[in-house]
């Protein structure tokens, strides 16, 4: 499995700077990269979670607060683990998941199937197939830094290499992107669409990854 440490030489190998002793990059300026990177590829490809999380009985609202680093909500499934199952349109304030199709909680669980921002750290949340994309995301983004750094510092090192670190940001984001886009369009083809209330928006099933 990919740790943040093993995610930093990934990106110190694209942006040719392994000599450990003339480090073009700090190991914190790398790992900030690598965060940036994590948070681009998540609004594109986030992570499917599926939730057990209690009702109140006889009430519509729902705190979701444990759903921690949460993008979205996609779908309420309510008695939990029924079949067929029942699932019930809401609205969202906060930390607040309210039922609006006069639906009330019975102090049962609920699924909720909702979207979380990846991890990478000690452990990922990313799939091994997509780490070059991180890496390839996070080089972007610290060269991208370091191109505005030798706007600060032009009198010193000159016009010239600001330009050439701002055309190999340019071509490494268009790298990146162009690559979470081929991401998102194969998982909006892949993902199973369930027809959830009478209303026109048709939410996405995720995949389960209970918690």
């Amino acid at each position: 499995m990919t740790t943040l440490t093993s995610m930093r030489t990934l990106v110190r190998r694209d942006l040719k700077d392994e000599d450990s002793s003339e480090y073009r990059w700090t190991d914190n300026e790398i790992d900030r990269a690598i965060e940036r990177a994590v948070l681009e590829y998540s609004e594109y490809c986030p992570l499917q979670v599926k939730s057990t999380v209690a009702t109140v009985d006889a009430s519509p609202d729902v705190t979701i607060t444990t759903l921690t680093d949460r993008i979205d909500v996609m779908s309420v499934e309510h008695p939990a683990g029924e079949y067929p199952a029942q699932y019930h349109r809401f609205k969202l304030w906060a930390n607040i998941l309210t039922f609006i199709d006069g639906h009330m909680g019975d102090a049962g669980n609920c699924y909720v199937y909702w979207l979380q921002k990846h991890t990478l750290s000690a452990t990922s949340s990313i799939p091994t197939a997509h780490d070059g994309i991180i890496a390839l995301g996070a080089a972007a983004f610290a060269i991208s830094a370091q191109a505005q750094y030798t706007v600060e510092q032009g009198t010193v090192l000159g016009p010239k290499v600001n330009k050439d670190y701002n055309y190999w940001a340019k071509e490494k984001f268009a790298q990146f992107y162009e690559k979470l886009e081929a991401i998102k369009s194969y998982n909006t083809k892949r993902l199973k669409v369930t027809q959830m209330s009478p209303e026109p928006t048709t939410p996405l099933l995720p995949e389960e990854h209970d918690v």
